[in-house]
């Protein structure tokens, strides 16, 4: 290499995480990258935590990944419980969210449609077992990254959550080779830990991760340009530490965060004149001026959590934190309440934590969930600084629809739209285009707009047809065949959905959807005979089992549907155990129908058809008070709601007929 021009050599990260593939980039953690390998593969389940930015997702995939040899354990891909797929998420049978993104990143060649039918412990039963060459059985290691997402956002997602754990729990305690790693966030790392269903775990690990001390934080700095042809000299690195950690007088006990470690070091970097090949202490005071460095990376913060939250006010932004968080010039911790904190949305609270700009405190009341504070001390004083030059909004494309994903985890719906029609105006990648009006379809769609969805997912896939991406423009197709249903255009809901089925004719999924218009149009012989086909071709499906079943209970073939529900094995969706719940009250079971029902409605507060099976169960045991207030409750729920047929049923209910 001659010239910093001609190459295009990346030593440092700058705000992202770490991949797989910078491992040989990835200082200062050997040894906890050994320590939370060891407790992984020893432990059952194995919470490693930590404050944000304290690069617990770099640890996992760049340090620990890296010491897992193949053949002796069965390593799935690294997981999130947050979608991040453009697949039209209403082309998919119903789900449990944070179980298909799991799923989908730990099996990411899987056809969308059938994983969403899995739950954790029939995913696992359905992976081979792997065996060493002395054919004993080697560990699963499965690990969980930001598993704090599971917590964090609108209230719908509570139920999710929850039967999320219960099938973690569930699929750990049938397979002793399954071991699991969940990273999580301090603050949210005790709605694991307390968890009672843990202790029907056999073992348990837990590693929390701190700052780098500095001599971890000399590695990472000088350690990424091993073999590069660049150096720093000694007392270069020693500069920039003390200028990281603040006091150059006490700087062994100061410890660093990476995130600005990494901030700091973009900024040297590619602020070197081409021809420095040596870092000097001169080239660090030039041009690692660390205050400048993060008072960009913080005026750039603060604009960018403003225009996504509080339509670009970020003056009014600047002065929450200044108001509330720095007291004497000096930090202050600030009580985190319900929905508000101190006058500002809680959905800004976090974006600031994932940020880095603020931090759950621990100590206060014993509950470092509730308590807020800005991260690191050296921010006060850039919180008190005017904010510095206009900031331009130079996010890419795909940057934007991930923030858009976000936003739509949220409700944000506005939101949502907004940044994907952004992502839009910055692309002039028609597949990436393609992706994005997908998106847009499912925004519309769950906001109750549909003829918008139709539109959006019809657009998607004309763009998908262009570059041959056949199952896409299926999937889309029986996602605009859902949204047609929902405005009571079933003929035309059963075309969009058969032409779907033409182009993916194995999609066990699509074909279930088709059931499932059949049955809302009231043809309900062709509903079941697509069922029947469905189970010829595979016995054991699960979602065409569930299907039938629930149309059999409507038909008043309660037997029949009975010998369905018993095909599924454990039923541990709250929506189908509501459903069975009617179907052992129609056979007269009442007490343990209404013990079903018990079990389930903490998890099915908003949630219609299994709010009208609940009322159904009470009709059914006389209580038709009680059954008219649960109806009442299906008809205006939301997550989802009703479907037009079964409206019309609970109208009934709730007029005690």
């Amino acid at each position: 290499m001659t010239g910093r021009d001609q190459r295009t050599l990346e030593p440092y990260v700058g705000l992202r995480a770490f991949r797989r593939q910078d491992s040989g980039k990835f200082f200062g953690r050997a040894r906890e990258a050994h320590e939370v390998c060891d407790l992984w593969r020893s432990n059952q389940i194995t919470v490693l935590s930590g404050p944000s930015g304290a690069g617990k997702t770099s640890l996992l995939n760049a340090g620990v990944m890296p010491l897992l040899d193949p053949s002796q354990n069965d390593i799935l891909p690294v997981g999130r419980v947050s979608v991040t797929s453009t697949s039209p998420r209403e082309a998919l049978p119903e789900h449990n969210p944070h179980v298909y993104a799991l799923l989908s990143s730990w099996s990411p060649g899987e056809r969308p449609s059938r994983l969403a039918s899995l739950t954790l412990e029939r995913f696992f039963l359905r992976r081979p077992p792997r065996q060493d060459r002395y054919g004993d059985p080697v560990l699963r290691l499965a690990s969980i990254d930001q598993a704090e997402e599971l917590f964090l956002g609108n209230h719908r997602r509570t139920p999710y959550h929850e039967w999320f754990l219960d099938q973690l729990f569930a699929a750990l305690s049938k397979d002793p080779d399954l071991r699991v790693l969940i990273s999580i966030r301090n603050d949210q790392a005790g709605a694991i830990l307390r968890d009672e269903r843990l202790h029907d775990v056999m073992t348990k690990g837990r590693f929390t991760l701190g700052a780098l001390e500095p001599p971890a934080a000399t590695q990472a700095i000088t350690g990424p340009l091993t073999g590069t042809g660049y150096s720093f000299d000694d007392a270069a690195a020693q500069r920039l530490i003390d200028d990281l950690s603040g006091d150059g007088t006490a700087r062994e006990s100061k410890a660093i965060e990476p995130v600005q470690l990494q901030v700091v070091c973009t900024v040297l970097w590619d602020s070197l004149p081409p021809d420095v090949t040596h870092i000097t202490t001169d080239h660090v005071i030039r041009y690692a001026n660390v205050r400048k460095s993060l008072e960009k990376f913080v005026d750039q913060t603060i604009a960018e959590v403003a225009r996504d939250h509080l339509d670009d006010d970020t003056t009014r932004l600047r002065a929450w934190l200044l108001d509330n968080f720095v007291a004497d010039s000096a930090k202050t911790p600030v009580y985190r309440g319900e929905t508000m904190t101190a006058g500002i949305p809680n959905d800004v609270v976090a974006a600031l934590v994932d940020h880095h700009i603020l931090t759950p405190r621990p100590g206060v009341t014993g509950d470092d969930s509730q308590w807020y504070e800005l991260s690191h001390e050296s921010l006060v004083r850039l919180i008190r600084a005017e904010a510095g030059d206009v900031v331009v909004d130079k996010r890419t494309a795909q940057q934007l629809l991930h923030t858009a994903q976000h936003a739509l985890r949220e409700g944000d719906f506005a939101r949502a739209r907004r940044d994907a029609r952004d992502a839009l105006d910055r692309t002039d990648s028609s597949r990436l285009k393609a992706e994005i009006e997908s998106f847009l379809g499912d925004v519309a769609f769950q906001d109750g707009r549909y003829a918008t969805a139709i539109d959006h997912y019809r657009e998607a896939a004309a763009l998908f047809d262009v570059h041959g991406r056949t199952e896409s423009v299926g999937r889309l197709l029986a996602a605009s065949g859902r949204a047609r249903r929902a405005l009571g255009q079933t003929r035309r809901a059963i075309q969009d959905i058969k032409s779907a089925i033409q182009r993916v004719p194995d999609d066990q999924g699509i074909r279930i959807e088709l059931a499932w218009t059949y049955w809302y149009g009231g043809h309900e012989d062709n509903a079941l005979g697509t069922l029947d086909r469905v189970l010829d071709d595979d016995a054991n499906s699960w979602p065409a089992l569930r299907t039938r079943a629930e149309i059999l209970l409507h038909l008043d073939r309660t037997d029949e549907a009975l010998i369905d529900f018993g095909r599924l094995g454990s039923i541990r969706e709250p929506w189908v155990r509501a459903a069975y719940a009617y179907a052992l009250a129609s056979r007269g079971d009442i007490d343990e129908a209404r013990n079903e029902i018990t079990a389930v409605r903490a998890t099915t507060a908003e949630h219609g058809p299994a709010l009208l099976y609940a009322a159904l169960v009470e009709q059914k045991a006389g209580n038709l008070t009680g059954a008219a207030d649960l109806a009442a409750a299906a008809m205006s729920a939301k997550a989802p709601p009703l479907p037009a047929h079964l409206h019309r049923l609970a109208e009934r209910v709730a007029d005690g007929q």
